[in-house]
């Protein structure tokens, strides 16, 4: 028997037994932490039902529903997941982390609009957030709104100006908004950063060596 079930079985036995005056109750915060363990051995069906009880006693608890979320997403329960992280943000509106979760996630199952809606809140709760902003810039090239795409990957690259990532993606954006100069600048530096990233945005600009 692991551990963290040993304990939980203490813990709900003595949920069970008669009011006690100097027993102690096990509290959210406890159910929460025995989920992280859970979550961090990748015993997903475990954490989710730690995170449910740490939830059903403090329903406002942002950070128990945004650990639910990821077990819910661990399993592929992606609907599951997209509900854990919402009522996380509306726990705690300035949780940026959780926002980039709803927004990949909500990109995974086609809700693109709501994709970029929760990654923009990702954004605004922290712009030094480099993940958020090349997320974001991704879906805008999906929806065809390079000049927005831009935008977000410029941003990516001021937050971390050695990512090749960043620097692809944005002369990929430059190229669909027909700035070929500015792509073949950023073809240029990614010649000192990723050959493969640099190799690939040759081939969409056709420069000859």
């Amino acid at each position: 028997m692991k551990l963290n079930r040993y304990v939980l079985f203490i813990i709900l036995s003595f949920a069970l037994l008669p009011v006690i005056a100097d027993a102690q109750q096990p509290t959210a915060k406890t159910f929460y932490d025995l989920g992280m363990q859970n979550l961090d051995n990748s015993e997903y069906s475990e954490a989710v039902d730690l995170f449910k009880h740490a939830v059903t006693l403090k329903p406002d608890y942002a950070e128990a529903h945004f650990s639910l979320g990821n077990a819910y997403y661990g399993l592929h329960r992606y609907e599951e997941a997209l509900d854990s992280y919402k009522k996380a943000v509306k726990a705690n509106p300035g949780y940026s982390e959780a926002y980039l979760s709803l927004g990949l996630v909500s990109s995974m199952l086609g809700l693109n609009n709501e994709a970029i809606d929760a990654l923009k809140q990702a954004v605004s709760t922290n712009p030094r957030s480099e993940k958020a902003n090349i997320a974001l810039g991704d879906l805008y090239i999906e929806e065809k709104r390079p000049a927005e795409a831009v935008e977000a990957f410029q941003n990516a690259v001021k937050i971390n100006p050695r990512s090749a990532e960043a620097h692809y993606k944005l002369g990929v954006s430059y190229i669909a908004g027909k700035n070929i100069e500015a792509a073949k600048r950023e073809y240029n530096l990614l010649k000192t950063l990723d050959e493969d990233f640099a190799k690939d945005l040759q081939e969409k600009l056709n420069i000859k060596k």
